[in-house]
């Protein structure tokens, strides 16, 4: 599960769409992936579900997209680490600044 549809399995729309926009918001600024865990980290923790399951369930997925992608960032290619953080579109529609930018924040700088 990347990061899209990370913020995808949120159930409820109007959580959904305040998780989204934290994301969308993240992958234009120049904060990089630890910064992403620590945001959806503090969303999490400050909204309620209507449903405890539901937020065990989100809870558990960000566990995993975090230890895949975040925590095992080192292993991933470039395309690799696109896909994970939904990615590839800002990076196909950027200039060398903004691929830059990408590299920084994936931590692809080499």
């Amino acid at each position: 599960m990347n990061l899209d549809e990370l913020v995808n399995s949120v159930p409820e729309i109007k959580l959904r769409e305040n998780l989204s926009r934290w994301v969308r918001e993240w992958k234009q600024d120049d904060k990089d992936i630890e910064t992403l865990a620590y945001l959806i980290g503090k969303w999490h923790g400050n909204v309620w579900f209507q449903d405890t399951d539901s937020s065990n369930k989100f809870h558990s997925e960000f566990q995993n997209f975090k230890s895949a992608a975040i925590d095992n960032i080192g292993g991933l290619t470039l395309n690799e680490r696109l896909y994970w953080f939904g990615l590839f579109e800002v990076w196909e529609g950027g200039n060398e600044i903004t691929q830059n930018r990408l590299r920084s924040k994936l931590r692809a700088n080499a």
